[in-house]
């Protein structure tokens, strides 16, 4: 989001006032896209009252959209893979396509292309599935939700807070994504998740950026070729995606003071 300046102007430029009262709307706007509304699910707890014994001192839920106003179209399920054969081709498309546009209008309308923002294919053929299921947003929520509750246990200035805005955890795109376009390395595959924690701030500025964000993304370590990735119906992806989670806990643990600023 734009920073905006306060600027004192003269009474009289009425052009200026309504240029300003413009600004201000659009910054209203931008604030309250940043506030998405949570995705609800299936398993979610019915909102019904609870005693204020059982309230979180602050809600964690899941959204399609990210931070910077992007969102998914669909909750991920599965883990899939990225090859390079499928970023090849998507390359090739869009050369041609820019050489059409170049020889219609003059003009290229050729765009490069990034491992990072594709979503690869299902991991075909596997009958035995279960390590490649992505947890479900309502058990990731609760798990959130979980940590940040002891993580104010210990700070009192915390807990007499009331806070509006919920936790929220974006993202869930976890795929096995190719090392190289060419030769050895378009065999190897790393583990990547795009998984990502922030609140939107309880009061809204001008001057600072209107959500607080802890990066939970992940790359594995070490490059694999798939069948080692696909040794016991993949175990060690779901070992890895754990160990994303468990440490995603502890970096929400550690950023809580900065989380829940007003």
């Amino acid at each position: 989001m734009n920073q905006l300046q306060k600027r004192h102007l003269p009474f009289h430029c009425t052009s200026q006032v309504i240029a300003a009262a413009v600004l201000l709307s659009m910054s209203l706007q931008a604030y309250a896209q940043a506030t998405p509304e949570p995705v609800a699910t299936a398993d979610a707890a019915p909102q019904a009252s609870t005693p204020a014994a059982d309230t979180p001192l602050v809600k964690a839920q899941y959204t399609y959209f990210y931070p910077d106003g992007s969102r998914l179209k669909e909750t991920p399920t599965e883990v899939r893979i990225l090859k390079a054969e499928q970023m090849q081709k998507n390359v090739a498309g869009k050369v041609a396509l820019g050489a059409l546009l170049f020889l219609v209008g003059g003009g290229t309308g050729f765009t490069t292309s990034s491992k990072d923002n594709m979503v690869g294919k299902s991991i075909e053929p596997l009958e035995q599935r279960d390590n490649l299921q992505i947890p479900k947003p309502e058990v990731i929520s609760r798990r959130i939700q979980d940590q940040a509750a002891l993580s104010t246990k210990d700070k009192p200035e915390l807990a007499a807070k009331t806070f509006k805005k919920s936790l929220l955890i974006a993202g869930g795109v976890i795929q096995l994504v190719y090392e190289g376009l060419t030769g050895p390395e378009a065999e190897m595959y790393r583990l990547t998740s795009d998984w990502v924690v922030y609140k939107p701030k309880e009061k809204f500025s001008f001057i600072s950026n209107p959500n607080v964000t802890v990066d939970c993304s992940y790359k594995s370590p070490t490059a694999l070729s798939q069948a080692q990735w696909a040794q016991d119906n993949y175990a060690q992806v779901k070992a890895q995606m754990e160990a994303n989670l468990t440490e995603c806990e502890s970096k929400v643990a550690a950023a809580v003071p900065d989380l829940l600023k007003d």
